[in-house]
């Protein structure tokens, strides 16, 4: 805190979508409270219009903004790309700093378990996002149920998706660089209209995020909808009636059988780590950045009750779900020096899975392997070449 108290300043430039921006507006203010009640300086205290999650990690990396929160899919990118660190996590009450990532399908659509998806039709929260994309799909690649097609390509995840299910709603995946006939299978179950039909953004397409990959497969545009272990509840106390109940629904399993809702601790497809609030490896405010937050986590968390009041993680107000930090989120909690950087932050399983859609072990792709049978045939004319 001697350290802390002892700087000049602390530059607080929170990079905030379009939908995010009325809350973030009312976050800056009671973060201007927080600082003057810690004795923490704050110079440059501002809302940052990012658009999106990748114009938000080239802004911080260009000293244009300082903070975002990520999922863990976008921490691995931004660690890996952009050289930004996770320096303060979301907390989800007894799971702490991780949720489980899981497979929901309705309890009527029978006939199929988790390696029998082929030629289903999939909804997912967005292109690599962590529950929605790179957990099952990475897991999906992992143990080869979902075959690899075009190894050669960083985007051989897309592909191989696209040649697996039927039809999927996969938002966001039109800015990454994938042929036509591939995105378009990929965005075929979207509801967005015209060139919006597979935006990232909410208010252009509805099947956006956990809620939005439930509510594709819940209305039957699809088969199976990954999710985190919470969506199902979240969504049936949010709108009341309109899907059901509980029981009709369950988990796809690892093992090849289906689960009831609630069972996600023996049932699920990976442990996923939580959203962090990254900013630039060496960002001198750290320190600062990280007390205000958790004490505002502590002043403004789910204890404040006052409707009238900043509420940290309740977006209700602001007509949208999840906005700058996830609504179940109980609690925001420094993350160890020794754990800030995505490789610490992340777990080993998750990591695996995110490789696993960056690069496939195809044994088609001869052209790129070298068996030891080759080796030996290659040593002996190698050897006879000599002796000529």
């Amino acid at each position: 805190m001697q350290s802390v108290n002892s700087a000049t300043s602390i530059s607080f430039r929170w990079c905030a979508k379009s939908t995010e921006m009325a809350k973030c507006q009312e976050f800056i203010k009671y973060v201007n409270k927080t600082a003057t009640k810690k004795g923490l300086p704050v110079a440059v205290l501002s809302c940052v219009n990012g658009s999106t999650s990748d114009i938000c990690m080239t802004f911080i990396k260009d000293n244009k903004a300082d903070l975002v929160t990520l999922d863990g899919g976008r921490v691995y990118e931004a660690g890996k790309n952009d050289d930004l660190v996770p320096i303060v996590s979301e907390q989800y009450g007894k799971y702490g700093v991780k949720y489980y990532g899981v497979a929901i399908v309705k309890k009527s659509n029978t006939g199929f378990n988790l390696e029998g998806l082929k030629g289903k039709k999939s909804c997912h929260t967005g292109a690599r996002r962590t529950a929605g994309w790179n957990v099952p799909i990475g897991y999906l690649l992992r143990k080869k149920i979902i075959p690899p097609v075009k190894c050669d390509t960083e985007f051989h995840d897309f592909y191989s998706a696209s040649k697996f299910f039927l039809e999927s709603c996969v938002p966001g995946v039109k800015s990454y660089n994938v042929p036509a006939d591939v995105s378009e299978k990929l965005c075929a179950i979207c509801n967005g209209t015209g060139s919006d039909k597979c935006s990232r953004d909410v208010s252009k397409n509805g099947y956006v995020g956990y809620h939005g990959s439930f509510m594709c497969m819940a209305e039957g545009k699809g088969d199976v909808s990954f999710a985190k272990h919470t969506t199902v509840e979240e969504v049936l106390t949010k709108y009341p009636g309109k899907y059901g109940v509980t029981s009709d629904y369950e988990y796809l399993c690892k093992d090849g059988t289906r689960k009831d809702i609630g069972k996600h601790e023996e049932c699920f497809l990976g442990f996923n780590a939580a959203h962090a609030v990254v900013t630039r490896e060496g960002n001198k405010d750290i320190n600062g950045i990280v007390t205000i937050l958790t004490n505002m986590s502590s002043m403004y968390g789910p204890s404040q009750t006052n409707w009238t009041k900043f509420q940290l993680f309740n977006s209700t107000k602001y007509g949208g779900a999840n906005l700058l930090f996830k609504d179940s989120t109980t609690q925001l909690v420094s993350i160890s020096k020794d754990k800030r950087t995505y490789q610490g932050f992340l777990s080993d399983d998750y990591v695996k899975d995110v490789q696993a859609l960056k690069s496939c072990d195809d044994e088609s792709s001869v052209s790129t392997k070298t068996t030891p049978y080759a080796v030996i045939v290659l040593l002996v004319a190698m050897v006879a070449v000599m002796s000529l």
